[in-house]
């Protein structure tokens, strides 16, 4: 997979060193995207229309982050939403906000859940 096209200015604070760990461990990665929370193309590698999935990507981080909201006022205390999981038999998509960004990654091999689970959270939480 070619590296990531970073398409405009201030993307300084994504966190590259997670981008590339995600990029070197999945192999089975379809694309990665990352927009702007309103939903703005700001970088993508892979496949589709980048456009598209930036908007779907903002929009997923969006509902993400208000279901956990709604969450913790059921519920006693705070929660944090780390990230979203979707899953089907043949892959998986899992999203998240980055600082100010939003990211989807797209895998089409449900083995490599677990790697990705693993990468992500240990970098959005500091927990293994």
């Amino acid at each position: 997979m070619s590296p990531m096209n970073i398409i405009g200015q201030g993307v300084g604070s994504i966190d590259i060193d997670l981008i590339n760990s995600v990029k070197a461990r999945l192999k089975n990665l379809v694309g990665i995207y990352v927009a702007s929370l309103d939903g703005l193309l700001v970088s993508y590698i892979g496949a589709g229309d980048p456009d598209k999935w930036a908007a779907l990507t903002a929009t997923l981080a969006a509902l993400g982050s208000t279901y956990v909201k709604e969450m913790s006022n059921l519920m006693a205390g705070n929660h944090r939403h780390i990230y979203t999981l979707i899953q089907s038999d043949k892959g998986f998509i899992i999203n998240f906000r980055l600082n100010d960004y939003a990211v989807t990654i797209i895998d089409d091999n449900p083995d490599e859940l677990n790697t990705a689970v693993s990468l992500i959270t240990s970098s959005l939480t500091g927990k293994q």
